[in-house]
């Protein structure tokens, strides 16, 4: 297996509105990753290291790589930047497949931490193009005070531009890679999984993590129907004491 250091921030750790409207909480740390992406061309699981990184509070929320600002109850001003997903530095792409560049986003969140639907738009001039995110998390006690389990599910669209900068392969590009030209529409993206935190101590949290991908489209880029990971590792809690 290939040790790879992701930097994409996947962290996705939601509860009840009611515990984050007034109190805060925050982690970060990090974790061993093992998983296969759908842009893979290898048969075998990568391993590598994921940064974890999450705050919830009165102003807001940091959800990885998406913060948003909390300006009124249940509309705030978010920004993201997005990691780059099809590239050969974190995974191994077909070859003649060129790496597609991270972008900058802003846009809006309306709704909670755990309940959320988010607009963000390209500002980069990356792709020009945008996406909507709905995402639905709950953390939920278990028979272990110290242990929650919080099950999570998100639905993402990729419009025309966004899709076409990820899953389109161009003249040159089929040339180069044998894979047959692609113009994707728009696109949506579905995810699921849960996210165990177990308190060691108030200021060490353990963490682990099941996630499940799967993007609906036809690119030829797509190596397989789902993508998975799991995680397993250790954070600092640095709010909410």
């Amino acid at each position: 297996m290939m040790s790879r250091i992701a930097l994409s921030l996947t962290l996705a750790i939601t509860a009840s509105p009611t515990t984050f409207a007034s109190e805060e909480y925050g982690i970060v740390g990090g974790s061993l990753t093992v998983g296969e992406s759908v842009f893979s061309t290898k048969d075998s699981a990568q391993v590598g290291v994921t940064p974890n990184l999450f705050y919830s509070g009165p102003i807001g929320f940091v959800d990885g790589s998406l913060a948003n600002w909390q300006v009124l109850p249940y509309v705030g001003l978010s920004g993201q930047w997005r990691f780059a997903e099809v590239s050969d530095t974190f995974t191994d792409l077909p070859n003649g497949i060129e790496d597609r560049d991270g972008s900058g986003e802003l846009g809006l969140t309306l709704g909670t931490v755990g309940a959320r639907v988010t607009f963000l738009h390209d500002v980069t001039s990356e792709h020009k193009g945008y996406e909507i995110q709905l995402h639905l998390g709950r953390t939920l006690d278990t028979w272990d005070s110290a242990f929650t389990l919080t099950p999570y599910f998100e639905v993402d669209y990729r419009d025309e531009k966004l899709s076409n900068h990820l899953y389109g392969i161009s003249a040159a590009e089929s040339t180069a890679s044998g894979l047959a030209v692609f113009d994707a529409d728009g696109t949506f993206v579905y995810e699921a999984g849960v996210i165990g935190l177990y308190e060691f101590s108030p200021h060490w949290i353990g963490i682990s993590k099941a996630e499940f991908i799967h993007h609906d489209t036809d690119s030829p880029l797509v190596q397989r129907d789902v993508g998975w990971s799991l995680e397993v590792g250790l954070t600092y809690r640095f709010a909410g004491l």
